[in-house]
């Protein structure tokens, strides 16, 4: 939203005319440019008998034909257009960059919150993303595309050591049967920021300019800082106002923590070859893939196969995300009912709400393949559901990485969400590589690309998930000698102190 105020729709338009004339400098004019009236890059008033893109006219020509709920009931651009000229291509790569830094960051993320601890690593992230949102609007107008892209790369790597620190929290201050609503609560920040950001951002856009979009999110971020800072701890024993009785409730027996591991003490080569992990860990790329390319361009395919108008468009692209919030809390609900009454293993409830997120959410997107404009509503049902089912991953495999490896939840999350960055930045590659038109068979080529790979996920993970703790985690540490450590696969543990 903040690229939509942010850009000034005409000159970009115009801007990737010429490149493509230069790329084909043998067509004739005629077929990039009609007689039509345009709109202002300035003012945004219509300036009468100018050229316009001829294409742009067939395209409302080819909209025309569509009667379908949704169909626009004006043309015309938006009153509103920015002041910053940054290619398509340019905003494709500040889109992917963040996504990028978040990769870049996710196995030294592990160190860190393995080394230092999640409340130091996450309130540091947290600044980098405060100071990189003060001076975005300065960076964008002053620096260019290339400066703004490298922010957000740095301001990725400041936001991808969230999750495994958030998983290494979860681990040391909830009980096993309060996990799934744990995680449920503590990510439901994702659809919010969807939510309120998609409204919130084009009114601050329309009434004090989009600079101050990005400063009201400052000032958010500092508070959040100031609050993390007093009130957060690593781990229940270092918190001030507990009670003994708590701190053993939350360990269920288990030993004492300082919510710190030695790396060198990490068993990655059993970590790498459990199957389980592999389950876990292909579940967060399937639900990464489908998610932020829902995010990504839903609203591009509400705009060019259903033909919302932009009013309906906004509110329809939200809605999947305030479905999904209720959902979460409601799954996660019902799987630690299912857990604290016995009614099913940890486990068998785990492979269950994976399974409504995986092959339910794949079923859907597959299902939509079939819908065009004039069955928007179909299709807007099927989106929601797709969106609303994968809620299941929460109970699901979110809920296994806390499980199986306590001592290790931020080597495995850190695994995870590898995967999961991989697929953040594959899914808006492929759905832009392959959507170039906004043809309808264009979009089912990625519906049907999503589809499998969320019903080969699930499937997977029907095999070999599980929400026990794996034996390679329940390994103790011991003191060995310099030749053991040679010989026993043990080559992570410490050398012993030489007493003097």
């Amino acid at each position: 939203m903040a690229m939509i105020c942010m850009v000034n729709r005409t000159a970009v338009a115009r801007l990737s005319e010429q490149q493509e004339q230069i790329v084909h400098p043998t067509m004739n004019i005629s077929d990039f440019y009609t007689k039509e009236a345009a709109i202002s890059p300035v003012n945004g008033s219509e300036i009468i008998s100018t050229m316009a893109p001829a294409r742009h006219k067939r395209q409302l020509v080819e909209e025309d034909k569509c009667s379908g709920p949704f169909v626009k009931a004006t043309k015309g651009a938006e009153k509103y257009n920015g002041e910053l000229v940054i290619s398509k291509a340019d905003q494709g790569l500040i889109f992917t960059s963040f996504y990028a830094g978040g990769l870049a960051i996710v196995i030294p993320g592990s160190y860190l919150c393995d080394r230092f601890g999640a409340k130091k690593v996450v309130l540091i992230g947290a600044m980098v993303n405060v100071i990189g949102t003060f001076i975005t609007p300065s960076v964008a107008k002053f620096f260019g595309a290339w400066a703004l892209i490298l922010l957000r790369f740095i301001m990725g790597c400041g936001q991808g050591v969230l999750v495994p620190c958030m998983n290494v929290l979860i681990a040391h201050w909830f009980p096993l049967a309060e996990k799934s609503t744990a995680i449920a609560i503590a990510t439901t920040g994702n659809q919010f920021s969807v939510i309120v950001a998609m409204f919130a951002t084009a009114e601050l856009c329309q009434i004090i300019g989009w600079p101050f979009a990005f400063y009201t999110y400052g000032v958010v971020g500092l508070m959040f800082c100031l609050i993390w800072l007093l009130w957060v701890y690593d781990t229940p024993a270092k918190a001030k106002k507990i009670s003994t009785n708590e701190i053993n409730f939350i360990r269920g027996g288990g030993p004492k923590s300082d919510g710190k591991i030695n790396p060198k003490l990490v068993p990655w080569r059993s970590i790498l070859s459990s199957m389980v992990v592999w389950a876990i860990a292909l579940s967060s790329f399937s639900q990464n893939f489908m998610t932020v390319g829902i995010v990504t361009y839903i609203p591009a395919y509400y705009q060019s196969v259903l033909r919302m108008d932009l009013t309906s468009n906004g509110v329809m692209s939200a809605l999947p995300f305030i479905i999904q919030l209720l959902t979460k809390i409601l799954f996660a609900a019902i799987a630690d009912t299912l857990k604290a009454r016995k009614l099913m293993s940890h486990t068998s409830v785990t492979k269950l709400f994976n399974l409504i997120g995986s092959i339910g959410s794949g079923i859907s997107i597959l299902l939509l393949t079939f819908c065009d404009c004039y069955s928007a509503v179909w299709a807007i049902l099927l989106i929601n559901a797709a969106v609303g089912l994968s809620s299941g991953f929460i109970p699901g495999y979110n809920t296994s990485i806390v499980c199986v490896a306590p001592r290790f939840t931020s080597s495995v999350a850190s695994f995870s969400r590898l995967l999961g960055q991989i697929a953040s930045v594959a899914s808006p590659y492929m759905i832009g590589f392959v959507v170039k038109k906004g043809t309808r068979e264009e979009w089912q080529f990625s519906f049907y690309v999503i589809s499998f790979i969320l019903i080969a996920s699930g499937i997977l993970f029907q095999f070999y998930g599980s929400a026990s703790i794996q034996p390679w985690a329940k390994q103790e540490i011991k003191e060995v000698t310099i030749e053991s450590v040679k010989e026993d696969t043990a080559a992570f543990l410490p050398k012993p102190e030489v007493e003097t």
